[in-house]
């Protein structure tokens, strides 16, 4: 499997972690609900990920790109789906964010 394809694949994990850690925090069960305990168990298989990763990429590099693109993910899900406002701040994060993954891009 290609680097870029690893990568979104534990993005796309993390992403839908997150998601579910989210409405479970907005649901009356919290911790206890089945969406808590489901995206707690996404947050495992990125490491399946990482490890194939890091045989062939410096962990720094690595772990911008997938910082980075995770916040574009949580961005967008944020607004989109859970409405929540965005600053100027964070609309500047998301620029420096989408600069740092330009950088480290490799062609």
């Amino acid at each position: 499997m290609t680097t870029t394809v690893i990568l979104l694949m534990i993005v796309a994990a993390t992403a839908a972690g997150d998601y579910l850690i989210k409405a479970a925090s907005l649901n009356t069960q919290g911790i206890a609900s089945a969406k808590f305990m489901a995206g707690a168990a996404l947050y495992a298989l990125p490491a399946i990920g990482w490890f194939s990763l890091m045989k062939n990429h410096t962990l720094a590099t690595v772990g911008i790109i997938y910082s980075c693109s995770n916040i574009l993910i949580l961005f967008a899900l944020g607004c989109f789906v859970f409405k929540e406002a965005v600053s100027a701040r964070e609309l500047t994060g998301i620029g420096l964010a989408v600069a740092a993954i330009l950088v480290l891009h490799k062609t």
